[in-house]
């Protein structure tokens, strides 16, 4: 099933929100590339190479677990942070990119997050973790089904 949607290339704003588009896009990327390479809470993190985990949902599974040395509340944001920063994703590939099919924004979804994970081992930056993968990908699936959400209303809703 594909994604495509009919904007209205007729309407006033229609010019407007494309460069409103891209320039969300583009502060978007940038955000990700801060908050994954170079945000404060990584310039703490020492290098370990057991830090590395190739083992699905050990390691999360493990931090819950010492949740009362790192703190119950940095599990859970490290949790839903790594969905959450890749929902918006699938709204960008659609409607910058024109990629509409499920599979092509997963890919690509996929590709993206263990490009990261690739950059954090190589450069000893951040924690390479299967679980970010996993769980960014799953951020990527659930800003998929808003997409369609989003698009359902909308189409919807009377002008």
């Amino acid at each position: 099933m594909s994604l495509r949607h009919f904007p209205l290339k007729n309407a006033p704003f229609y010019y407007l929100m494309k460069h409103i588009r891209t320039f969300l896009f583009f502060s978007y990327a940038g955000l990700l590339t801060y908050i994954v390479f170079f945000a404060r809470r990584r310039q703490s993190l020492v290098w370990r190479d057991n830090l590395v985990n190739l083992v699905p949902i050990k390691h999360t599974i493990q931090s819950f677990r010492r949740s009362d040395l790192i703190g119950l509340e940095n599990n859970v944001a490290n949790l839903l942070g790594n969905v959450v920063i890749f929902v918006p994703l699938a709204f960008f590939l659609v409607n910058i990119f024109g990629i509409y099919t499920k599979r092509k924004i997963i890919l690509i979804g996929f590709l993206m997050s263990f490009s990261i994970e690739l950059i954090q081992f190589v450069f000893r930056i951040g924690v390479p973790d299967i679980d970010d993968i996993i769980l960014n990908v799953t951020g990527v699936v659930i800003g998929i089904y808003l997409y369609k959400i989003f698009w359902a209303v909308l189409r919807n809703k009377p002008r």
